[in-house]
This record gives structure tokens, C-alpha cells and sequence, in this order.
């Protein structure tokens, strides 16, 4: 079995920019593979523009990969994803990953004043211009949302022949999207290993009707790493059950549902969180791996209401005594 490899979405929106710098330092002193920035807007608590956050965090790191976690790329024009997008990649040396999405929440596409109807299409033609504008000169375009009359992207990406993409998606249609346009899927945080599964099906299948295998699959997870099962429980329970129900569980989904009737952590946490002492978290993870056959984990150490100092012990200890065993197990 391939090393798996660990990234970091770290703490967003919740503390200053700066904190989520030093943490981002923190991670590559660490040994973690990647970093991963979120987008939401209209929102409180979360950051929007994941790409000029990386360009920080580049400015910040050596080697550690920078990813989109994910970019809601209907929102955006694509001449303006490529050139930002190339741009990171230049002042990283080569290290973007950029991961697409096509979002879910109504208040964000009408803080554009963008139909959620047409996300489906709109990043649907918006990828496939930004490989174009990667990769090609002198793009031309007529499409639905998007016109192009000769774009050249400059400068180029620093990778060749371009960044990897990578795709959040659930429905069918986009999982095939994702297979057809991407070189990875991203599986979200929310779903229970349950609800993967049809999707990893449906995904696979699709990956090997485009010539591609199996295709590659990247997994975030909900992580949470106290002495025991219980502190774990103590410290952050309430909060993932407060996290979800208001970010996660508020609208229709098309794999992710909410656990009928009350809704304890043990509930909420069954195949989805990955949240107890380090020797279970491990298995936990090794479980997760194998029944996906993911090359790339991606760990969120927080949500709202989880004090910030309480984050940082439960990040260190992963670090400390969960990752070295994946490494050494994988």
C-alpha cells in the first residue's frame, strides 16, 4: 500500500490571519504534505479567497504543497482562476493544488447575484477553460457563461503541463465531471464512509470508462485527538454536533443526510468523525484509507467553539504520536 499522504486544512476565519500562518508553518516543521484553504462567503466565522490566502502561506513555506479546499469555481470567471491560480503557483514554486467545487449554499450565490441553479454548468465549462488557459495560447471561446477572444494566461504556471485539479463533487453528474476533467476527486468532510461508498463506485467506474484506472482519491476528515475517547468527547463533542447542524445539515444534499431525531456525537461521529485517543484515531484512519484506497488524507483540527488552545493540543498530539504510525504502517 502507498504512503499515505497527510494534509492540513488549519484554523479559518475563527482567530487572525496571522495564527493561520504560524499554523501553516507549524504543519510543514511537522512533516504534513499539504496545506488547504476553504472558501465560503457571506459567512461570520469562515474566510472567502482561498487563492490569495495561499499566496500568504506560500510566501510563509518552503515545500509543503498549497491547495484549494475547496474554491467555488462558479462564482469566479475562469480567466481570472488561471491567472490567480498561476500566479500561486509561480510565487510557490510550483506547489498549487487547485481544488473545485461547485458549492451548495443558496446565501453565496445570491451574494453574486448567481443563480445556485446553474452552478452545475457553470463549473463545468469554467474547468474545462482553466486547463485550456493552463495549458494552451491564444484561447478561444464561445460558450453558455463564458466568452474568450485569444487569452494567453501569463505568466505561466510554474508545473507542467499545468497545477493538478482536483474535484469536490457528490451527485452523479459531477462525480462524472470530476472523472472526466479531473486528476483527483475530493471527498468532503461530511459524508459518513457509508454515504462514500456509492460515490467511490460511481467514481471509479467512471475513471476507468475515461481511461484513467481507478482514478485517485483525496479524503477530508473531521479529526479530533485527546488522551482518551472520552476527553475527546468532552472537548469537542457539542461543538461538531453544533458545527453540523448549521453548516453542514441546513440544506439538501445529495449524498449527506442528517441522522434522524436527536442527534448525539456518537451518532454524528459513526463513520464521519474521526475523533478519539491516538491508538483508535489511527485505526480509525487506516480504516478510512483502505476502504477508499485514498493517497491523500486531509485533517480540519477545529470547528466553531472549540477553544482555540484546546485545537492546538488535539493537532500536536496527532502530530506527535498519530502521524508517525501512519507512516510507518502505510
Amino acid at each position: 500500500m502507498a504512503i499515505l499522504k497527510i494534509g492540513l486544512s488549519p484554523l479559518q476565519g475563527q482567530a487572525n490571519f496571522d495564527e493561520t500562518l504560524r499554523e501553516c508553518e507549524q504543519a510543514e516543521a511537522a512533516g504534513f504534505d499539504s496545506i488547504w484553504l476553504g472558501e465560503h462567503h457571506n459567512h461570520p466565522l469562515l474566510y472567502p479567497a482561498p487563492l490569495i490566502g495561499l499566496a500568504a502561506v506560500a510566501s510563509r513555506t518552503r515545500s509543503i504543497r498549497l491547495g484549494t479546499g475547496v474554491l467555488l469555481l462558479p462564482l469566479y470567471h475562469p480567466v481570472m482562476v488561471a491567472e490567480e491560480g498561476a500566479m500561486v503557483d509561480v510565487i510557490s514554486g510550483g506547489r498549487l493544488i487547485l481544488g473545485v467545487g461547485a458549492g451548495y449554499a443558496p446565501e453565496e450565490f445570491a451574494a453574486f447575484g448567481y443563480s445556485v441553479q446553474q452552478r452545475g454548468s457553470r463549473l463545468e465549462e469554467s474547468a474545462a477553460l482553466v486547463h485550456r488557459l493552463w495549458t494552451e495560447e491564444n484561447v478561444t471561446h464561445r460558450g453558455r457563461h463564458y466568452q474568450l477572444d485569444r487569452v494567453t494566461v501569463a505568466p505561466r504556471p510554474r508545473q507542467r503541463p499545468r497545477p493538478p485539479i482536483w474535484f469536490g463533487a457528490w451527485a452523479q453528474p459531477a462525480i462524472q465531471r470530476a472523472a472526466r476533467l479531473g486528476d483527483a476527486w475530493l471527498v468532503g468532510p461530511s459524508a459518513s464512509l457509508t454515504e462514500i461508498v456509492p460515490c467511490l463506485r460511481m467514481y471509479r467506474e467512471a475513471c476507468r470508462e475515461t481511461g484513467k484506472g481507478e482514478g485517485e482519491v483525496a479524503f477530508f476528515r473531521y479529526v479530533f485527538v485527546a488522551s482518551t475517547t472520552e476527553k475527546a468527547i468532552s472537548a469537542a463533542g457539542d461543538s461538531f454536533i453544533q458545527a453540523f447542524e448549521s453548516m453542514y445539515f441546513r440544506w439538501p444534499h445529495p449524498v449527506v443526510k442528517r441522522p434522524a431525531g436527536q442527534l448525539s456525537i456518537e451518532r454524528l461521529a459513526q463513520n464521519r468523525i474521526i475523533m478519539a485517543d491516538p491508538t483508535t484515531c489511527i485505526e480509525e484512519i487506516i480504516r478510512f484509507q483502505k476502504e477508499l484506497r485514498a493517497s491523500h488524507l486531509i485533517c480540519r483540527f477545529s470547528v466553531p467553539g472549540i477553544p482555540r488552545d484546546v485545537c492546538e493540543k488535539s493537532r500536536e498530539l496527532f502530530t506527535r504520536e498519530v502521524m508517525p504510525a501512519l507512516r510507518k504502517t502505510m
